[in-house]
């Protein structure tokens, strides 16, 4: 049976995702067209400089960056080869483990990822404050 709350979450579930193209498409035109970054660039550069403030590390293993990116495999490795590509990101071999691979920004990727953050904020809080 059907109930009044089952239309509720519905129309809930409905506004949330129509909050989310709206505001990821904002956010990866405000990126793009200010920084030439498309928003799952940023997102990968975020990861790596520690996200809202969370101390970074050195390098962090593409494991890792696995579990915290919304992206498939395949999608996250396409996304590094065109930051690495760009110089924003440097991958190095894991010295004890072959199978492992670890991500890095370099200074450029750095400055590109501060100049872009505050972009990032306006968009989020006109949407989302």
């Amino acid at each position: 049976m059907y109930h009044d709350s089952d239309n509720d979450v519905c129309a809930k579930w409905s506004e949330t995702l129509r909050r989310y193209h709206v505001t990821s498409c904002e956010l990866e035109n405000a990126l793009q067209a200010r920084h030439r970054l498309g928003l799952s660039e940023f997102e990968l550069l975020q990861v790596l400089g520690g996200r809202c403030g969370v101390e970074q590390a050195d390098k962090v293993k593409m494991k890792d960056i696995e579990a915290e990116m919304y992206l498939s495999q395949s999608a996250l490795s396409r996304t590094v080869t065109r930051l690495e590509k760009a110089g924003l990101v440097e991958r190095a071999a894991c010295d004890f483990d072959r199978r492992a691979n670890f991500l890095a920004l370099t200074a450029e990727g750095r400055a590109r990822l501060e100049d872009a953050r505050p972009t990032h904020q306006e968009v989020l809080r006109k949407h989302l404050v």
